[in-house]
């Protein structure tokens, strides 16, 4: 045998063993080509309906998609009208804050002029109520010393009525002893004075007077309502209606009381003359 007689022999072999493995692999995988492309019809088929799906939502999506144009598209107009007009009321509002700023300069330039008005005016008032202060202390000091004289005077006029008594019943007794050395009997009419009052009556009458002026009740303010102020004496003090008490802080005169209620151990009266607020604790006397 030649040995080209044996390699074809050998290619004859190779070429028999690759056609059998060729056709057993083709056999061997024919059944899963077959598997693949039904499993790719399946899914070409799945992904055309989702295709017509996504189409359908696509073509909604432009449908909104335009109708939100078409809205926006008109509110854009409106705005651009809105804003024209806003430009324009802003030029109005331009003018007139021009206008107005002339105004408050204007108004500026009467406001200092009015201010070195009122400064003057100030100092005069100032002024006017120092000389009213001046004033009001120079009354209240008045009023005190009238306060003064007045009951003065009513004591002197007691004093005045008791001597006119006295002087009647000197009179009477005069006249009665006149009878007598003239060697009259005595009358019923004569012997009994008109305005009988021995000389002790006469002094009693003038010293009680003296005593209420001359001593000095005190006392200090315990409760403020309104104009009505209660003090800390009564009538264990002799406090009596109708009495004036001149309220004093830190020898500084404060107003009056005259007194309206007495109790036993306090008494109330209404405000007078008031230069300051009283206060509770604040001195209470008959004298200044």
């Amino acid at each position: 045998m030649s040995a080209l007689t044996k390699i074809l022999i050998v290619l004859l072999s190779l070429f028999s063993i690759f056609l059998c493995g060729t056709v057993v692999t083709y056999v061997g995988t024919a059944k899963n080509y077959k598997q693949a492309f039904e499993s790719a019809q399946t899914e070409i088929a799945s992904l055309k309906q989702t295709s017509t799906s996504d189409k359908k939502q696509l073509e909604e999506k432009k449908r909104e998609m335009q109708e939100l144009s078409d809205k926006l598209t008109g509110e854009m107009s409106s705005l651009k009208i809105e804003k024209t007009k806003l430009e324009q009321d802003l030029d109005s509002v331009k003018r007139d804050k021009a206008t107005l700023d002339e105004k408050v300069q204007t108004l500026a330039a009467a406001a200092l002029k009015f201010e070195g008005t009122v400064s003057g005016m100030e100092g005069s008032l100032k002024e006017t109520r120092a000389e009213l202060d001046k004033a009001r202390a120079e009354g209240v000091k008045l009023s005190k010393n009238l306060g003064d004289i007045t009951a003065s005077l009513e004591e002197k006029m007691v004093q005045i009525e008791t001597l006119n008594a006295e002087k009647k019943r000197l009179l009477e007794d005069k006249a009665k002893l006149e009878n007598q050395l003239a060697g009259k009997a005595p009358t019923p009419e004569t012997t009994e004075p008109i305005t009988p009052m021995p000389a002790e009556s006469a002094t009693k009458a003038i010293e009680p007077a003296a005593s209420t002026t001359s001593t000095a009740i005190q006392g200090k303010i315990t409760a403020i309502e309104g104009k009505l102020v209660t003090l800390s004496i009564g009538k264990a003090d002799g406090i009596q209606k109708g009495m004036i008490f001149h309220v004093t802080r830190n020898d500084a005169f404060i107003c009056d009381i005259k007194i309206t209620e007495v109790d036993a151990e306090v008494s109330a009266g209404t405000l007078q003359l008031v230069q300051q607020q009283p206060q509770i604790g604040d001195i209470a006397a008959t004298t200044w």
